[in-house]
């Protein structure tokens, strides 16, 4: 198989207090060398659908939903799976020639009913040579296992994932632990906006501020006299080999803070996506979340052992914010 490799010019870096840094030149947009195909060229039609109702009663759904590539079904072309907010999930069988047929009835591949799809991955969780689907959704997450030839069951149960409602908007999977399995990265935004899908809070005073009490005191903070809304935990899993995953914990010393102290609580983050990647060329892969609003970005370095470390504070010099 021939690659095309790009290359760039190596980076200059200059030396700071405590740090380096280096000037990007991001190149000039030119011709994307795409040529947009229409339903009627390729035999896709298909839509993510999301009510103005449901909409309207919950913000958070509004976030889009994804799309995979892969063979499914091994006959060398690559298909597609697509995700859907409300209705249901499709996969279209590429038929070669950037034609496409939608096979989601015989192959098992819809979502559990009334998921709201929002992102999926794809790759072979259990080690059988068979690429499985991992769908994150508002209102849980599901793990459809390829059976082979693209035929799917679902073995959301069977697998160990944690399926309330956190809404998860991005999965990503990568071997963290170094064990040969691709273990698995979900993250969570929170399932409802709380204050305009109908929630109320309420507030009483310790030791002379006021503070968030309730229900909803674990998601809604007040913090410098402002009162603010966060998200849920989102939640790293490692995977036996054979499909079946074990949630790490955020406080028992996994999860060091920037000093290398130990997390005392889990990041309560609005997240929007999620990324496995090798970030500071190490050879092993290392965890970033893109977060919404207020909660920032999360960058964790693995030390090769799924133990992770809060990247230095001077690593992300700025982050946006929305």
């Amino acid at each position: 198989m021939n690659a095309l490799i790009a290359s760039a010019e190596p980076l200059q870096w200059e030396a700071g207090t405590g740090h380096r840094f280096a000037g990007v030149s991001p190149a000039l947009p030119g011709k994307t060398g795409f040529t947009l195909l229409g339903a009627e060229q390729t035999g896709i039609r298909f839509t993510n659908i999301l009510t103005i109702a449901s909409a309207a009663a919950n913000h958070n759904l509004m976030q889009g939903a994804g799309v995979t590539a892969a063979d499914f079904d091994g006959d060398g072309w690559c298909d597609l799976y697509f995700c859907t907010l409300e209705g249901g999930n499709a996969i279209y069988r590429n038929l070669g020639n950037f034609r496409f047929e939608d096979v989601t009835q015989q192959a098992g591949a819809a979502a559990p009913p009334g998921m709201f799809s929002t992102g999926v991955a794809s790759a072979d969780v259990n080690g059988d040579g068979w690429p499985d689907l991992v769908i994150g959704g508002n209102n849980a997450v599901a793990l459809l296992m390829n059976a082979g030839a693209g035929r799917f069951t679902n073995a959301t149960t069977a697998c160990g994932l944690i399926t309330k409602p956190l809404g998860a908007n991005s999965v990503a999977l990568g071997d963290l632990d170094g064990d040969g399995s691709l273990d698995l990265f979900v993250g969570n935004y929170g399932d409802i906006t709380i204050l305009r899908s109908g929630g109320a809070i309420s507030t009483r005073t310790v030791n002379g501020k006021p503070v968030v009490s309730g229900r909803f005191a674990r998601r809604w903070k007040i913090v410098d006299g402002v009162l603010l809304e966060f998200g849920e935990a989102s939640v790293v899993y490692l995977n036996d080999g054979k499909g079946h995953f074990k949630p790490l914990s955020w406080t028992d010393g996994t999860f060091l803070d920037e000093d290398g102290k130990p997390l005392r609580e889990a990041p309560l983050d609005l997240t929007l996506s999620v990324v496995i990647r090798d970030l500071n060329g190490d050879g092993v892969p290392d965890l970033y979340a893109c977060n919404d609003f207020q909660t920032p970005d999360r960058f964790w370095l693995n030390d090769g052992q799924a133990r992770f470390r809060a990247a230095p504070r001077l690593a992300l010099r700025s982050m946006s914010h929305f």
